[in-house]
């Protein structure tokens, strides 16, 4: 049986409802057709799609080896962002300060995913959290990333602690299930 599967850092409890109390005041003003709910925020590392028993099996010790490497490092989430035209943005999210140390986790996780023999999104790595999907509220087009931040968002200083493999389950709330954990080192 295939299971869609991901691998992401994991936000504590804290983060979460930092982010989810930004929301309900965004949610005051503006609309969106979804809304992700708090437990499922994250930052993607490696989308992995519909996954065999056969592959998890390989890619699990990779896993393991690769973010152990990795010592826990700060991130500080300081602003927002559209995916999509800027006259009919599809995601909303919130981003995180450049972080060299970010970067190469997720070139190692990548690496290993390589190795179990997954086939990976070609495109640029772009570190987010999800917090909404399709605007609705037609009256604040075009979106100002920058004035949104301004106005509802607050910098959110966090450590980086824990890689987890997820799956999806898209009938559920939350939605992403944790498989399993791997700690970065202390």
């Amino acid at each position: 049986m295939e299971r869609h599967l991901f691998i992401a850092l994991e936000l504590q409890a804290e983060v979460k409802s930092t982010l989810d109390q930004m929301c309900q005041e965004i949610k005051k003003e503006h609309s969106f057709k979804t809304w992700v709910y708090p437990d499922d925020y994250h930052i993607t590392l490696a989308f992995l799609g519909k996954t065999s028993r056969d592959q998890l099996k390989k890619l699990t010790p990779l896993l393991q080896e690769a973010v152990q490497k990795d010592e826990v490092f700060e991130l500080n989430i300081n602003h927002f962002g559209f995916f999509g035209n800027k006259e009919n943005p599809r995601i909303f999210w919130a981003g995180v300060e450049e972080q060299v140390k970010l970067y190469n986790l997720q070139k190692q996780v990548a690496y290993s995913c390589k190795q179990a023999d997954f086939i990976l999104e070609k495109r640029s790595y772009s570190p987010h959290i999800t917090l909404a999907r399709k605007l609705l509220d037609s009256s604040t087009l075009p979106v100002d990333s920058e004035r949104w931040w301004y106005t509802y968002g607050r910098e959110v200083q966090f450590l980086a602690e824990n890689v987890v493999l997820y799956e999806t389950h898209f009938e559920k709330q939350p939605k992403y299930q944790i498989l399993q954990s791997f700690s970065l080192k202390r």
